[in-house]
């Protein structure tokens, strides 16, 4: 008789009269089985390699006996699933290899039994994935668990059971180095976060999504999701350093934009933000100062590595691109209009660059302007509005305080009148011009006037 149909008739033999009764009983019995049966192979080995060789060896007997049709499917998923959880304790001495050539062999036997084994099939796969990632398979640990299919299990899937493994499918994605693969499992975690309960797991999940979107160079949303961590998790002080400082770093790194300045003034409010090398920097940005290159070589220094990738055909960096946007919003309020050879002295840049970035920038509705090729002249826009709103919102602000003095219609009123004056004295003193220096054009327009 071949040591399978030994262990066959033993499991047959001992768990006859647990076959119905319930799980709790069926896994203890299971447990004792195998530890049993180590024990008694573990006293009469040697050396450790033939140790090892004879626990492969027989785990392998009792997985291949554990699925033939004479040991019931209670009894045989009980052995299974406490066999996993054998495999994965550090007391047995198993080496990493032993214990995914263990785990790979049940896989092999029961993966076409979705059905049947499948709380087996989900533990044994992460029990391999965890012994992969030990080794640093990021890769191969990560769709071990993409592997798993919740969809196909009976019943209805426990989002607390569920949600995790799309989490740390994530985070083993990310650590390989697999952005694509690290977003598709991201985008499964996300289908099921408003079920989700669990403050932690939420937090987690905030991480790792903040940090996808940081890698995909979405910076502004990035740090829009930092902020908000930031503002959650005020229980570690050292934690919340960091993610402010993350927050800040893709706040900078975003394009320029309306949305990115109210992103940067809500940073630079924050009390902890001084206390960070990264301020200095942002609070330029905030108070709309030109920024040297000197401090953009500073700050570049605490960046992470896809952080500082060469974009524009490799010319420049992501940070190096922000900041000249920033430098030209800057320009744009104190010049009208500027040569293009001007803004790329100023910018560090050639003229055709400088051209091109104030066209992309026009072109997606980041600044207002106008650019004449011919002349090559750009004429901002835009500036005076801003500050004739901020002007509007301070006097009403003000009005809101104090009543208006008794003499504020009468103002109005003569400022009024004195702009249609100078409209008028304006288009007196054209017209007078027009008949000085072209008196026939004059005569011939004002015929045909009247």
């Amino acid at each position: 008789m071949s040591q399978v149909d030994q262990l066959v008739s033993e499991l047959s033999s001992q768990f006859r009269g647990e076959a119905g009764g319930a799980a709790g009983g069926l896994e203890a019995l299971a447990r004792s089985f195998l530890e049993a049966k180590l024990v008694v192979l573990s006293s009469g080995s040697s050396s450790t390699e033939k140790q090892e060789a004879h626990q492969k060896r027989l785990l392998f007997d009792i997985i291949d006996a554990s699925i033939v049709d004479q040991v019931g499917l209670a009894t045989s998923t009980a052995v299974l699933q406490e066999l996993v959880c054998l495999v994965d304790r550090p007391e047995h001495g198993l080496s990493m290899s032993a214990q995914q050539e263990i785990l790979l062999h049940l896989l092999s036997k029961i993966q076409q039994r979705q059905m049947a084994y499948d709380g087996v099939i989900t533990g044994t796969r992460k029990a391999l994935a965890k012994s992969l990632a030990a080794e640093e398979k990021w890769d191969e640990a990560a769709r071990q668990l993409q592997s798993i299919r919740f969809e196909q299990s009976q019943g209805a899937p426990n989002i607390d059971s569920v949600f995790p493994v799309y989490i740390w499918t994530t985070q083993l994605f990310l650590q390989a180095e697999n952005l694509e693969q690290a977003v598709l499992s991201l985008n499964r975690a996300a289908a099921n976060i408003m079920q989700v309960s669990d403050v932690e797991q939420i937090m987690q999940y905030r991480f790792i999504q903040a940090r996808v979107l940081s890698l995909t160079h979405k910076y502004i949303e990035a740090a829009i999701i930092y902020n908000n961590i930031f503002q959650t998790n005020t229980r570690d002080a050292a934690g919340q350093l960091e993610v402010l400082g993350q927050a800040i770093n893709c706040a900078v790194l975003a394009a320029a934009s309306p949305q990115k300045m109210r992103v940067l003034s809500g940073l630079h409010r924050e009390k902890l933000a001084p206390t960070l090398p990264s301020f200095g920097l942002m609070e330029k940005m905030v108070l709309k100062r030109l920024i040297k290159p000197t401090e953009l070589e500073q700050f570049s220094q605490q960046l992470e590595k896809h952080q500082r990738e060469l974009v524009a055909g490799g010319k420049t960096t992501l940070l190096g691109s922000a900041v000249r946007e920033h430098n030209v919003f800057v320009l744009s309020a104190l010049y009208t209009s500027i040569r293009f050879e001007n803004l790329g002295r100023l910018l560090g840049i050639d003229t055709e660059e400088a051209e091109l970035m104030c066209a992309r920038m026009i072109a997606e509705g980041r600044m207002k302007g106008r650019i004449d090729q011919i002349a090559g002249i750009i004429t901002f826009e835009g500036a005076r509005e801003v500050k004739e709103v901020s002007a509007a919102i301070s006097m009403k602000r003000q009005a809101a305080v104090q009543p208006p003095p008794m003499h504020f219609r009468e103002t109005v009123h003569a400022r009024w009148d004195g702009r249609i004056g100078n409209l008028c004295q304006s288009i007196e003193d054209a017209v007078d011009m027009l008949i000085e220096r072209q008196p026939v054009y004059a005569r011939t327009l004002f015929r045909r006037v009247a």
